[in-house]
C-alpha cells in the first residue's frame, strides 16, 4: 500500500511540473540590456504583429551598456495563445535554422555613456515562417548559451475572419463613471468555426498591457456566420486616465516635465517635477499615446546611436498606500510589473521614488498600484478612473480546430475609445 501511495505521490510530481511550462512576454533579464523594443519596422506606435507572408518585418531593437562587440545570439519559439511553447517543431513553424548570430549592431557616438545598439529583423534572409501565432525570440550572449539576457514576443496574423468592434463607457456596471466595456462579433461567412466555444480562444489588450488582459471568454450568441460577444462583465475595464508624459531631448535645455539636470560623473540626472495623486482631481484630456515611448534627440541624424542616457528619478507625492505596492507602468517597463518598476516609499520625503536610467526620448507612463498577492494593477488609488478616458483595445482572435497542433492567429483588431 506504501509502495502505491508512493508511486501515486512521484506521478502526480512528475505530471505538474510537466506542466508548469514557462509564460514568455517581452521582458529585460540583464542588467547590461537596456531599451528593449519590439515593434513593426517603419512604425512608430505599432503592436508587434505583422500579417504571414506580407512583406511586413517585425524589429528588434536593443543596447548593450558596453562598447565593443559583444556576441549576441538568438532562438524562435512559437507558442500557444497563452504564451507557452507549442508542441510544434522548428520545422513546422519556421525555415532557417536556430542559434543564429545578431550582426547587425553599431556603437555609440558622442554620447556619455557608452553603448552598442543592436538590431534584429524577422523574417530575414535566413528566417522565414510557416504558420501564424505567436512567437517568443529569446536573446543569449553565445559565451553564455543558457544565460537569456531578453525574450521578445511578437504575433503573425493569417487573417480568415472578420471583427466589428465597439467600445462604450454605458456598461453594465455603471454609465459614464469609471468604466469601458468592449462588445464585439466574429463574422466568418467563409471560414469554419465548428465549436467556437472550445475551439476560438480571445484576449483583449488595453494599451498593450498584460496584467489586465482578458481570456478565457465565451460568446454570448452563435450564429450561422456570427459569434457575438456582448453584455459581457469580463469585458469591462477600469478607464483608467490620460498617461502622464515627459520629455528630454538635450541636456541644454529642460524638456516637458524636467525640473532640473545635472550632471554627476558617469551620468547626467534628471529630476523630474514631483507627480501628485490624480484620483481626486477632475478629468482633463491630455494627447497621449497610451504608455508608449519614442528615443529622440535634439540635433542628431540617428536616436538609435546618438541619443545618451540619463538617470531619471521619479517621485509621487502620496500618504503610504497600504497592502500593496506602487509601480510605473508603460512600455519603458514593457507593461511588466516587476521588482524593476516597483518604487520605495521614502518616509522623510513623503513620496514614493524610483530612479531609472532612460535613453533620450518621449515617454509615457502612469503608475499602477498592485495590491500583495495580485499580478493585475489598479488605476483607481492613484490615477483614478474617468469614463472619458482615451484608451486603445487589441482583440486577437486564435483558432485550433479539433485535431489541430496549434492555435492559429485568424484575426487582429484594434479599436479606439472614443472611436
Amino acid at each position: 500500500m506504501k509502495r502505491f501511495e508512493l508511486l501515486v505521490l512521484i506521478l502526480s510530481f512528475l505530471f505538474v511540473t510537466g506542466n508548469c511550462q514557462e509564460t514568455y512576454c517581452t521582458e529585460v533579464k540583464h542588467k547590461q540590456i537596456k531599451t528593449l523594443q519590439v515593434k513593426v519596422q517603419g512604425e512608430t506606435f505599432s503592436a508587434p504583429v505583422i500579417e504571414l507572408n506580407s512583406g511586413k518585418v517585425i524589429e528588434i531593437n536593443f543596447d548593450a551598456l558596453s562598447h565593443g562587440y559583444g556576441r549576441y545570439a538568438y532562438t524562435i519559439t512559437h507558442c500557444n495563445a497563452d504564451w507557452t511553447p507549442s508542441v510544434l517543431s522548428s520545422l513546422e513553424y519556421m525555415s532557417g535554422f536556430q542559434n543564429l548570430s545578431i550582426d547587425d549592431f553599431a556603437n555609440s557616438l558622442n554620447t556619455t555613456t557608452f553603448y552598442t545598439n543592436y538590431r534584429l529583423f524577422l523574417p530575414n534572409n535566413d528566417i522565414k515562417f510557416k504558420v501564424s501565432g505567436n512567437y517568443v525570440v529569446k536573446v543569449y550572449n553565445e559565451d553564455r548559451p543558457k544565460d537569456i539576457v531578453f525574450t521578445a514576443c511578437f504575433s503573425i496574423v493569417e487573417p480568415k475572419v472578420n471583427v466589428a468592434a465597439t467600445v462604450s463607457s454605458n456598461t453594465d456596471i455603471d454609465v459614464n463613471k469609471e468604466h469601458q466595456q468592449i462588445g464585439f462579433e466574429i463574422v466568418h461567412p467563409n471560414y469554419e468555426i465548428t465549436a467556437p466555444q472550445s475551439d476560438l480562444k480571445v484576449q483583449i489588450y488595453q494599451n498593450n498591457r498584460y496584467d489586465n488582459m482578458v481570456k478565457n471568454i465565451q460568446p454570448l450568441t452563435i450564429a450561422k456566420d456570427r459569434i457575438i460577444y456582448q453584455f459581457n462583465k469580463d469585458l469591462i475595464f477600469e478607464a483608467g486616465n490620460e498617461y502622464r508624459r515627459i520629455e528630454f531631448l538635450s541636456n541644454k535645455y529642460n524638456g516637458m516635465g524636467v525640473q532640473r539636470i545635472q550632471f554627476h560623473r558617469p551620468y547626467y540626472h534628471i529630476d523630474l517635477y514631483q507627480d501628485r495623486v490624480r484620483s481626486d482631481k477632475p478629468y482633463l484630456y491630455d494627447q497621449d499615446q497610451n504608455g508608449q515611448y519614442v528615443i529622440r534627440s535634439s540635433q542628431v541624424e540617428d536616436p538609435d546611436t546618438e541619443a545618451d542616457y540619463y538617470i531619471v528619478h521619479f517621485s509621487l507625492a502620496s500618504k503610504p498606500i497600504v497592502n500593496g505596492n506602487i509601480h510605473i507602468s508603460g512600455n519603458l517597463f514593457n507593461n511588466v510589473l516587476n521588482e524593476n518598476s516597483r518604487m520605495e516609499y521614502n518616509e522623510d520625503a513623503r513620496q514614493y521614488e524610483k530612479s531609472v536610467l532612460l535613453k533620450q526620448g518621449t515617454y509615457n507612463y502612469q503608475y499602477l498600484f498592485v495590491p500583495d498577492g495580485q499580478q493585475k494593477g489598479e488605476t483607481a488609488p492613484v490615477e483614478g478612473n474617468f469614463s472619458q478616458t482615451s484608451n486603445e483595445y487589441r482583440i486577437m482572435v486564435y483558432h485550433r480546430p479539433f485535431g489541430s497542433k496549434f492555435d492559429k492567429l485568424i484575426a487582429v483588431k484594434r479599436i479606439y475609445f472614443p472611436e
